[in-house]
């Protein structure tokens, strides 16, 4: 196609040229239009230009501010540095970012007002972390990490000595998930958040720290011990035997769980789940005499009478001083008397056969046989314990039972 020519200065039109050879398309401009399009782009490449030497600035600002101990110019500084994106993108930003905050956390007075420090300085090394492809500052990054991590239990340590609980646990966290980052378990500061989770009452937050503990085997048992406390306090009972029936599984022989459930039983009347427990307990600890009096005191409350003398007969002969079994045992068989006296006492009328005479005799000397052998029990339980006046007037009665009477004096004058 030929072209026709134009006047000088003629506007040009917008039209296209085909060419056939290639079938490339070409447009043209107006002279007007593409000074127009530079002038725009100038000012566009200015702009940036300007906000890209703006951020190096605040970079730089930050630096020095940082250097010079001026931290909260300085994060002010870096805030407005990561605001744009040319900033934002390198890694020295968010590596001076870490560092600033650090030093915030560190200083008593700016620490309170960024209360937030350390977790914005853990933020802003692993950003640094991300960006720094090549890894040219990964030790410094690195370093940076595990500088907030010792600071978050250092600080954790002060938090819970000053009874600060809430803050503690946190910064006890913020040091084990620095350490997870790092494939490290850090048991302790994991316990050490349970702890001030569980002095702060937050239940949930507490069983789930120890749990985790318990997971990883440190300070097992006892932290079954203290979840399932924790729940049962929180009147969350079946929680609390599921949690320990879960440790007995792991555990089976481990007394302290046996008993922990034994007591959550007790506390609720179940006896027939206690004296399961308690049987476990006792023949996985026979010299336990602890175990063999609350078994029977188990038996007792199950009217087992024999069972339970027999427990008790046994803790006996592992402490022959334990007031509790010598007690309870001799109160066993002086119920058992005052209930012979009471079924005799009832038989009485004026005239009584010879028959109903015998019995109500035969009751009363059963009765007397059994305040005989309730007396030896009492008498070591008074042994044990002088002042216990359950067992001085038990005492008295069954001396005035027995006929023996300067020795229910001696009672009756300690009561008094």
């Amino acid at each position: 196609m030929e072209l026709q020519p134009r006047k000088a200065h003629q506007q040009l039109q917008k039209h296209r040229v085909h060419n056939h050879n290639s079938g490339i398309t070409f447009a043209t401009i107006s002279d007007n239009s593409t000074l127009k399009l530079m002038k725009q782009l100038l000012t566009i490449s200015f702009i940036a230009v300007t906000f890209i030497a703006a951020a190096q600035k605040q970079v730089v600002s930050a630096y020095n501010a940082n250097k010079s101990g001026d931290y909260k110019s300085a994060a002010g500084y870096i805030e407005e540095a990561i605001g744009v994106e040319k900033a934002a993108i390198k890694d020295k930003t968010w590596r001076y970012r870490g560092e600033i905050y650090l030093n915030i956390a560190t200083d008593s007075a700016l620490s309170l007002e960024f209360p937030e420090a350390l977790w914005i300085a853990k933020e802003s090394y692993l950003k640094a972390q991300e960006l720094d492809t090549k890894g040219n500052y990964k030790r410094e990054i690195i370093t940076g990490l595990g500088l907030v991590q010792t600071t978050a239990g250092s600080q954790g340590i002060g938090d819970y000595t000053s009874e600060n609980y809430q803050q503690a646990a946190a910064k006890f966290d913020l040091s084990a998930d620095i350490a997870g980052l790092f494939d490290v378990i850090d048991t302790m500061a994991i316990f050490n958040a349970a702890l001030c989770f569980e002095k702060s009452n937050d239940v949930d937050l507490a069983v789930a720290r120890y749990k985790t503990c318990g997971s990883y085997g440190y300070q097992v048992p006892n932290v079954y011990l203290f979840v399932a406390n924790l729940l049962r306090l929180d009147d969350r009972v079946e929680e609390a035997l599921t949690e320990l029936q879960a440790a007995r599984a792991l555990f089976p022989r481990e007394q302290s769980l046996i008993i922990e459930e034994l007591n959550i039983y007790l506390e609720n009347k179940d006896f027939e789940r206690a004296e399961m427990n308690l049987k476990l307990a006792a023949e996985g600890d026979p010299t336990n005499e602890i175990l063999w009096f609350s078994l029977g005191s188990v038996y007792d409350n199950l009217d087992k009478t024999e069972l339970a003398a027999e427990a008790y007969l046994k803790a006996l002969e592992i402490n022959a001083q334990y007031f509790d079994a010598n007690y309870n045992l001799g109160a066993m068989y002086f119920n058992d008397a005052v209930q012979g006296i009471n079924e005799a006492n009832d038989m009485w009328k004026p005239r009584m056969t010879k028959a109903e005479s015998t019995k109500q005799k035969a009751l009363e000397e059963a009765a007397k046989e059994k305040f005989m052998e309730a007396r030896p029990f009492l008498e070591a339980a008074h042994a044990s314990n002088a002042e216990d006046l359950d067992t001085i007037r038990s005492l008295r009665d069954i001396y005035a039972r027995t006929g023996q009477d300067e020795l229910m004096l001696q009672m009756s004058n300690l009561l008094k």
